[in-house]
């Protein structure tokens, strides 16, 4: 269902050192040489601190950015050679999803239904449903502007679903929503697993990650440190939790 070869992309950031035209820049990899698999049905964890490459991963697994090395293949589609195919099959979801402040949740979830072609019986049941999952009947007619950041994300979510793809990516999808709304999101991703969706989510939580992921890929400094399951996570260290094992993963 999904392979990333050697996926890497560098990025050129300034540095210190001043030239005539301005400051000098270096080329840094945000991702390095990042392999991973996961079969259709599964779920996988990307976990890592911030700034440590997982979003730019996302992203080019999502062919929203192109890699500098390396690729990836989406039932066996190469995202290098047929980003608009590989969008059609993929649900994404970051923080950094744009909506438009203007329209009320029901517009807004209308207008990406519109957008993906989904005839008006198809999509309002499919809405109504995750509606009443998310617990978000009470905010419909709500516009965007005056929406909680919760609720915000939540909208985003059903835009993210409303065309059923194959593939769901969620970047940090419990981010900014309370404790209450972070167990409605998780169960939510729990009935999507339960339908046999593929779903590659990015997390801080990471109680959320034993609770649902069959695979987990940690990256530090865009580089891989860890790639198993929960049972070979564990292992790493039987005498300390998740949380101590992950510290361990990442510290410098």
């Amino acid at each position: 269902m999904i392979e990333a070869k050697n996926l890497t992309k560098i990025f050129k950031v300034p540095t210190e050192e001043k030239s005539i035209f301005g400051a000098k820049k270096i080329d840094s990899a945000a991702v390095d040489d990042l392999s991973f698999s996961l079969k259709k049905g599964e779920v996988l964890s990307l976990l890592g601190p911030n700034g440590c490459g997982k979003t730019t991963t996302l992203r080019m697994l999502a062919g929203m950015l192109e890699p500098s090395k390396g690729t990836a293949f989406i039932d066996e589609i190469d995202v290098r050679e047929d980003k608009q195919k590989i969008k059609s099959k993929i649900g994404f979801m970051t923080n950094n999803t744009s909506l438009y402040d203007r329209l009320n949740v029901l517009e807004t979830i209308k207008f990406f239904a519109e957008l993906n072609q989904i005839p008006e019986n198809i999509y309002k049941p499919r809405a109504e449903d995750l509606f009443d999952q998310l617990d978000m009947n009470k905010y419909l007619l709500k516009r965007v502007s005056d929406l909680s950041t919760g609720m915000k994300q939540k909208t985003s979510i059903v835009r993210t679903l409303i065309h059923d793809p194959d593939l769901i990516v969620l970047d940090e999808p419990t981010t900014g929503v309370d404790v209450t709304g972070q167990s409605i999101i998780l169960d939510l991703i729990k009935n999507i697993k339960a339908k046999g969706k593929t779903l590659i989510f990015s997390t801080h939580q990471l109680g959320e990650v034993k609770d649902i992921a069959d695979k987990i890929v940690v990256i530090k400094s865009g580089k891989k440190v860890f790639d198993g399951d929960n049972y070979s996570f564990q292992k790493i260290n039987p005498n300390k939790n998740f949380n101590e094992i992950f510290s361990e993963l990442v510290d410098e």
